[in-house]
């Protein structure tokens, strides 16, 4: 029939076939999933490659991948996430030098190990109270709150637009630890990536909601069972507290959202 277009099958291309091109080189392996039609798709796959790889974690991408590749790349460097000061580079792969020395940044998986030692260093010096505070519940006409973000995530993360979401395969333990596989928060009114490591790990040991997810502005958490009301209302109440400047009845109004549920959507940015 004419006008009518059929949507594409799910297909996922594992990085060993296509290495996704980026800004920067990623570390652990993965899968590329194309035509990944919305958020609900993006939890069903996330838990069926989770299960298929129980010694990995896996981090998802979420909204606008070129854009978080860009500040993921920008984050790294000025943070100095892939300083080789201090680490033994003579196990490294020969891909790693160049004329016999260090190219100056990470490309190959075996340099995730310091990548992942730098972030944790640097994040042992942030605690969650000092990230209170820094980003406003919502910015005038972005429709970025968290209710808004949480009520409608199709709309807050566009996957349908996206012309692949990756899956990576993370040798961690710790859900906040993924963030070394895909560090972002670049832009001075944002949160950097160990300011996020002090939020995940916050959520995390908190509220058993594990970081499962980050995009250009958003961070996805998920637990294992559902948020039950008093459950719900204590990480609202907390988000609020998180945010400056919640009006008057938000923090309910997200307790009802997420009771129930066994996700959460975060902004992360100024906007």
């Amino acid at each position: 029939m004419f006008g009518f277009l059929r949507k594409k099958p799910l297909r996922l291309v594992p990085f060993a076939e296509a290495p996704p091109r980026g800004f920067t080189p990623l570390l652990c392996d993965g899968v590329s999933a194309h035509h990944l039609p919305s958020f609900a798709a993006l939890l069903e796959l996330h838990a069926r490659l989770q299960a298929e790889h129980p010694d990995r974690r896996v981090l998802a991408t979420l909204d606008d991948l070129g854009q978080a590749f860009y500040t993921s790349g920008h984050g790294v460097d000025v943070h100095e996430l892939d300083d080789t000061a201090g680490h033994d580079l003579s196990a490294l792969p020969a891909a790693a030098f160049e004329d016999g020395r260090h190219l100056g940044w990470f490309s190959t998986p075996a340099e995730f190990p310091l990548r992942l030692a730098n972030l944790k260093a640097r994040a042992r010096e942030v605690e969650f109270d000092q990230v209170v505070g820094l980003l406003d519940w919502e910015t005038t006409g972005d429709a970025n709150d968290p209710v808004t973000v949480n009520g409608e995530p199709d709309a807050a993360l566009r996957l349908d637009r996206e012309k692949e979401v990756l899956f990576q395969f993370v040798p961690v333990t710790a859900a906040a630890d993924l963030i070394a596989a895909f560090p972002n928060g670049y832009f001075d009114a944002d949160l950097n990536p160990m300011q996020n490591h002090a939020l995940a790990r916050r959520l995390e040991t908190a509220h058993g909601l594990e970081l499962f997810g980050i995009g250009s502005r958003f961070l996805a958490f998920r637990r294992a069972a559902p948020l039950d009301g008093e459950t719900a209302r204590a990480v609202a109440g907390e988000l609020a507290a998180f945010y400056a400047g919640t009006p008057p009845g938000r923090a309910e109004a997200l307790a009802r959202l997420l009771t129930g549920r066994d996700w959460l959507l975060l902004r992360y940015t100024e906007s």
